[in-house]
């Protein structure tokens, strides 16, 4: 006799909508991209992705964490008979000519690109200035995934002409921390971003900066397309998730005040497989079909199959969405010598 009890006892998952593994679509001769693939939520995407038989290229910094998730997860996928497959590739997303060239690379090699989930990022951890002169939470979290998006856009629209009808989808792994960026951002300019601040707010500046993205690629680059076949981008709110990044609570906020934010954090919130259910069902979800899909189109989600347009006033500030394009474009011209837009 099947149990009564819920699957989980963790407060923030009992309050969300859920989207198990077992939903998703049989993903053969997909292909997937997930940023940060090799911990936390970034890697259960991957290997829910893997396991419904889809090829998932994980990308991240650490050597012992990539090659690390890649033996772990083909190892689940052989025991589980799955067809998927998982490639670890390292890049430093605080050095933007690195993520540059591998993105092209990509961009070259794949016959096809199905899903991007765009999760890596830093959390809550001090203020610090990247090798570029940018300050590392704007370019690890920000412009490190607009410009790998920038070159990978042209084989996602490739692959429209032959994947199944808005299965091709762009994921931002955005966060009800969007809610504490200062009220004075404007993404205005390079000086502005690299003003010295505190961790969370630093943090919530670039959670706000992902929802303008997927907005702003819909009205600038995916509004034109077929409507039948079309790309979809969608940010996406995990949850408070118990991974690694709540370490950066105590980095930032010292072994009395952080610990104890880290602590609460790690005992009320979702276990990590948990927190990579919003990504999967924005990802992968069927719910999601030629019928409704200009529903889901650029919008923020804080739950697996939420309701739309929860985002803070500031997130649909259409004009500082226009700021934090040009903003990335501008800022892909001084380091890399070719503006992307």
């Amino acid at each position: 006799m099947s149990s009564i009890l819920p699957d989980t006892l963790n407060p923030a998952t009992l309050m969300s909508r859920r989207f198990r593994p077992e939903q998703i679509p049989d993903l053969s001769g997909r292909v997937a991209i997930v940023t940060g693939g090799s911990a936390g939520i970034g890697y259960f995407d991957a290997l829910a992705l893997a396991r419904a038989n889809a090829k998932v290229i994980i990308i991240s910094a650490n050597e012992e964490h990539g090659t690390q998730a890649e033996q772990e997860i083909n190892q689940n996928l052989k025991e589980n008979n799955s067809k998927g497959a998982v490639k670890w590739h390292q890049v430093e997303l605080g050095n933007l000519k690195s993520v540059d060239k591998l993105a092209k690379t990509l961009a070259q090699e794949l016959d096809r690109l199905d899903i991007v989930i765009c999760n890596a990022g830093i959390g809550q951890a001090p203020f610090g200035i990247t090798p570029d002169g940018l300050e590392r939470h704007f370019e690890v979290n920000n412009l490190s995934h607009y410009v790998l998006i920038h070159r990978l856009l042209p084989l996602l629209k490739k692959t429209t002409e032959i994947a199944e009808p808005t299965t091709v989808r762009i994921i931002m792994q955005s966060s009800e921390m969007h809610r504490v960026s200062p009220n004075k951002v404007q993404f205005a300019s390079k000086a502005e971003i690299n003003e010295e601040g505190d961790g969370s707010l630093l943090y919530g500046r670039t959670k706000l900066g992902l929802i303008y993205y997927a907005k702003q690629l819909v009205k600038r680059k995916l509004a034109n397309m077929s409507p039948d076949r079309p790309i979809l981008a969608i940010s996406v709110h995990p949850g408070t998730v118990d991974t690694e990044v709540q370490k950066a609570w105590t980095q930032s906020y010292g072994n009395i005040v952080g610990s104890a934010i880290e602590t609460m954090a790690r005992v009320l919130g979702k276990s990590a497989p948990e927190g990579a259910e919003a990504s999967l069902w924005a990802a992968t979800s069927t719910d999601i079909y030629e019928g409704n899909w200009k529903d889901f189109q650029g919008q923020y989600y804080t739950e697996a199959d939420g309701k739309p347009g929860q985002e803070s006033t500031q997130a649909k500030d259409e004009k500082i969405g226009d700021n934090y394009w040009e903003l990335c474009a501008t800022l892909t011209k001084d380091i890399l010598g070719e503006q992307l837009r």
